[in-house]
């Protein structure tokens, strides 16, 4: 090897994935799509009954597409359920392609874990299984092998047309009950826009809390002991053993 030529085949597996940029679109995409989730969870009540669409839209999950399918026009709910479900399993699919693959990728086990997910028949099977249900192991289990993106997202795509179609007609079949709730929902929903507010920032509130009560029981790490300053002349951090003899004073 020449000194033109790029080091690339010495420094083993390791360095070339540790050298390879990584993109990222799908962590935008992915942040991008929980966040909007949360916003369509926080004002779930409210946007049920005045915005059915920009609720599926914001966050569209099965229960989510089941109780708007009855108050929402057919094919627009259908393009945006598809699209936008396909894309966040799409961005985790991302995810684990460009940076759980390469963590696994240099260590025996995570090799071993590789090539069992890249062999055709498992492959296969996972792809197959998209048309039934997609969900975060599925994708992660695919970005990790070797399948490419075009192929899993021909797979995906399709399989989400098909549950989100079944999701609406089951939205339809039961838009009397949905209807329900969605009008329980919206004359609640001061009260419930606060709760999920409460429940989402409650445990980091309690966990600030609680270590600010343990930083005030343990008080000051040390501090000068008078005693041992008037003795030794210069200020001593700590404390005495227990055993210690007492100095004498001069």
């Amino acid at each position: 090897m020449t000194a033109a030529e790029p080091a690339t085949t010495t420094t083993g597996r390791r360095s070339v994935w540790a050298r390879r940029p990584r993109p990222l679109w799908p962590v935008a995409l992915t942040v991008t799509l929980l966040g909007s989730g949360f916003v369509g969870l926080a004002f779930s009540p409210r946007l049920a009954a005045h915005a059915p669409l920009l609720l599926l839209a914001l966050r569209p999950t099965p229960s989510i597409i089941i109780l708007v399918g009855g108050r929402v026009p057919f094919v627009p709910a259908l393009i945006i359920g598809t699209v936008l479900r396909g894309a966040l399993d799409l961005g985790y699919f991302g995810l684990a392609r460009h940076t759980l693959r390469g963590l696994l990728v240099p260590r025996g086990l995570g090799a071993a874990l590789v090539a069992t997910l890249s062999k055709r028949g498992t492959e296969r099977a996972l792809l197959w299984f998209c048309l039934l249900n997609t969900n975060l192991a599925v994708d992660a289990a695919l970005g990790s092998g070797a399948v490419s993106t075009r192929r899993f997202s021909r797979f995906l795509f399709a399989g989400s047309t098909i549950s989100t179609v079944l999701y609406l007609l089951l939205g339809r079949a039961v838009a009397g009950p949905a209807r329900a709730v969605v009008t329980w929902a919206d004359s609640r929903a001061g009260v419930l826009i606060a709760g999920t507010l409460a429940l989402a920032a409650g445990p980091g509130l309690w966990a600030r809390r609680r270590a600010r009560r343990r930083r005030r029981a343990a008080g000051p790490a040390d501090t000068d002991t008078p005693a041992a300053t008037a003795i030794t002349g210069r200020p001593v951090t700590g404390t005495l053993p227990a055993d210690a003899p007492a100095a004498a004073a001069p």
